[in-house]
């Protein structure tokens, strides 16, 4: 039997015992989620009170469960807004998953995702915005899609249908169909398995991020001191995200040099003034050296960061963070970071202190990631 045929007899089948046992759709253990749910726990539930619309502004997603790119890229949401959790993220006694040590304790049986069970052929959505970097079979069978996300972080969605409307290398926003619920791989039933990982390949529970709305926040991010801003300081990543959130309405491209700066470990306030200062934020801006898009990056310079155009967005973003975070860690201290950003890191290093020629520069940066600092006048 094929599997298109499988899956339509699976549901002749769900559809029959529903009609003879009222109850076996409100047990949680119908064919469509046989998984247990999860009533009582901290976790039920949390998956009703989750939608494909974005908290932080209000904007839903339309009938083809696509949202702005602008918003999208900031918010984290419901891959299967219609579904239920049904299982969580965590030690459990389900024999199917595998053993794992977390933190130095080692589980028999650990669940490194969530489950949120729905019908077959459910649609599924990026949860945010990104590349895709796999999409087809797993060794076990199971149709995944991952997808890599501008500040680092990695979603996985796994059970898929073989049918996927999405390809390797291709670009998605955040609520944009990836797939549909399928039934591949080892599974008890129709359901979705979502996975949250760091940059580093660790897993994160997806749930408490779902209800806040974002991505996690990083624990710092390296930025300018407020007792003195030349100086460089690791701040506490969630204050420095709060900030900036709050002044984004005054920052152009405010969700993409969010993602940027958060992917390489920077204050976006401060990557947001630099840009200020290079380009005016003007993505199609080029200097009399040739120095390209918003972050005014050379050419060379751009190719050796991986940007392969330089009026892309995003792109040109990821590699002025990727600059200006290599010179913060390697001088230590904002000003002459930004130094070597104008004047060249041989250069500044060579001369061992911030050149008078930058101090203009610098200052300018400086006093507008102030003025990020707070409200606007």
């Amino acid at each position: 039997m094929s599997y298109a045929n499988c899956i339509s007899r699976i549901s002749q089948l769900d559809s029959l015992i529903r009609g003879v046992d009222p109850n076996w759709a409100s047990s949680g253990r119908s064919l469509v989620a046989t998984e247990a749910l999860i009533s009582g726990s901290p976790f039920a539930g949390v998956l009703e009170t989750i939608s494909v619309n974005s908290k932080s502004t209000g904007t839903t997603a339309t009938a083809a469960g696509s949202v702005s790119a602008s918003v999208a890229s900031l918010a984290f949401t419901s891959p299967l807004p219609s579904g239920r959790l049904t299982q969580a993220f965590g030690p459990t006694d389900e024999a199917l998953e595998p053993s794992a040590t977390v933190d130095g304790v080692t589980y028999a049986h650990y669940h490194n995702g969530i489950d949120i069970g729905a019908p077959l052929g459910s649609a599924v959505y990026a949860a945010a915005s990104g590349v895709v970097t796999m999409a087809g079979r797993q060794s076990d069978g199971a149709v995944v899609v991952k997808i890599q996300h501008d500040d680092g972080h990695v979603t996985l969605y796994g059970h898929l249908d073989p049918a996927l409307p999405v390809v390797v290398g291709q670009r998605v926003n955040g609520g944009q169909v990836i797939g549909k619920v399928g039934m591949t791989g080892v599974t008890t039933g129709p359901h979705l398995h979502f996975g949250l990982y760091t940059s580093g390949g660790t897993a994160v529970d997806p749930a408490p991020w779902l209800a806040a709305g974002h991505l996690p926040d990083p624990p710092t991010l390296m930025g300018p001191s407020l007792a003195d801003p030349h100086a460089m300081a690791q701040v506490s990543g969630s204050q420095a995200l709060a900030t900036f959130d709050a002044a984004s309405s005054r920052i152009p491209y405010a969700a993409q040099i969010r993602s940027a700066a958060v992917a390489n470990g920077i204050d976006p306030s401060l990557l947001a003034a630099l840009v200020s200062t290079e380009s005016g934020f003007r993505p199609d801006a080029v200097s009399s050296c040739g120095a390209q898009g918003l972050c005014q990056l050379m050419p060379g310079t751009a190719a050796g960061l991986g940007v392969t155009d330089s009026f892309d967005v995003q792109q040109n973003l990821n590699g002025g963070a990727k600059y200006i975070a290599r010179q913060l860690k390697n001088f230590g201290r904002v000003d002459m970071a930004l130094a070597a950003y104008n004047a060249g890191p041989g250069y500044v290093g060579q001369l061992g202190s911030v050149p008078n020629a930058c101090l203009s520069y610098i200052g300018r940066i400086l006093d507008k990631w102030n003025t990020y600092q707070g409200p606007s006048a």
